[in-house]
């Protein structure tokens, strides 16, 4: 009995050199489409993609993408695109630095593009496996092309706030909140929302409900409304 006992005792850790170690690139891209027709004809299309690089270090990286689409009756009410993509480093156990690049694509609210690069701090304030808690702020600049005023440059100021919730093995909440300030006039701001609950529904397959809000204070023109919002469902496959 001593022996086997030894021997166990030799192999765990020779079975656990073994085991592969996790993925450092984690990624998935989906998509949804949504036909009605009857009193109403209506097409909703969505993409998305997303990338985390996590080695399990004080580094980390993320990047996403999405694109909406919506039509009622052959009249164009939703056509947005926006990305982001972020560079992390802790300095801290809970406190870390960061670079982030973002743009966006809103045709209805007059703005052809607007790009922001910023660099800033933030806090952990919650930092588990299962939930956390984020608070940051940036400063950089804002570039926003428009149909009505043409191109301009000015700084920025940005201030956020992220929860992510893994509610069980195979579900996951997620929500993002943040204003983006125009250094030269505090005024003209965009705030961004979303929210979205996703659980996997195979091995590499997973199914994404997610709601956007995106408010800014002064659009080019009067008639443009100032807030959107968009409640999308998409199939994600991961790899």
């Amino acid at each position: 009995m001593k022996k086997l006992i030894a021997l166990a005792l030799f192999a765990i850790p020779l079975f656990a050199q073994d085991a592969p170690p996790p993925k450092p690139w984690t990624s998935s891209a989906g998509a949804g489409i949504a036909l009605t027709s009857g009193n109403t004809d209506t097409q909703n299309i969505n993409l998305s993609f997303n990338t985390l690089w996590d080695p399990k270090t004080s580094r980390t990286f993320k990047a996403d993408a999405v694109y909406l689409l919506g039509r009622n009756n052959g009249e164009k009410q939703l056509d947005k695109a926006s990305a982001n993509a972020r560079y992390e480093r802790l300095f801290d156990q809970r406190a870390f630095w960061f670079g982030e690049l973002a743009y966006l694509r809103d045709p209805l609210k007059e703005i052809s593009y607007l790009v922001s690069p910023l660099a800033g701090a933030g806090i952990h304030v919650i930092n588990t496996d299962a939930r956390k808690l984020t608070f940051d702020a940036a400063v950089g600049a804002v570039v926003e092309s428009n149909a009505s005023f043409g191109s301009e440059t000015s700084g920025a100021l940005k201030a956020g706030q992220s929860f992510d919730w893994t509610i069980s093995p195979v579900s996951k909440f997620t929500q993002r909140l943040n204003g983006l300030f125009k250094a030269d006039d505090f005024g003209d701001a965009l705030y961004h929302f979303d929210a979205g609950l996703a659980t996997t529904v195979a091995s590499r397959l997973e199914l994404k409900v997610s709601y956007i809000y995106d408010y800014k204070n002064q659009p080019p023109s009067p008639g443009i409304e100032k807030g959107d919002s968009a409640l999308f469902a998409a199939l994600l496959v991961k790899f």
